[in-house]
């Protein structure tokens, strides 16, 4: 298979997985999951003791400026697809095992799901 071709192929399926997760998700179940599990430090449109959050999905990863991520986070060379914020979701200190966030992640899946579909509808 050719390398552009690969490339398109991956960024189609990226982006209908993306489409049918939208599809199938209820964005006032994850707001409210959101206010009860991250507002505490997170905020859609403000920088609070975490960055904010609206627009995240796709967004590189440490990327609101001025704030002060930590190094391994600063030096993440990713965006904030869909699937990176799952793992991140389920155990942050997992996927950036010096991350400086204090939480220990949403176990339940139903819950990672719907904070996703928020997230997302909030782009």
């Amino acid at each position: 298979m050719y390398p552009s071709f690969r490339i398109a192929a991956g960024a189609l399926a990226l982006s209908l997985s993306q489409a049918v997760f939208a599809l199938d998700c209820d964005p006032a179940a994850g707001q409210k999951v959101f206010q009860t599990k991250c507002s505490a430090c997170h905020a859609l449109d403000s920088d609070r003791v975490g960055p904010h959050l609206g627009g995240v999905v796709g967004r590189p990863m440490a990327s609101v400026q001025g704030f002060a991520y930590s190094p391994a986070l600063a030096g993440a060379k990713d965006s904030w697809s869909l699937e990176r914020l799952e793992t991140w979701l389920t155990s942050p200190a997992r996927m950036f095992p010096e991350t400086t966030m204090a939480f220990g992640g949403l176990r339940k899946a139903d819950e990672r799901k719907a904070v996703l579909c928020f997230l997302q509808s909030q782009g």
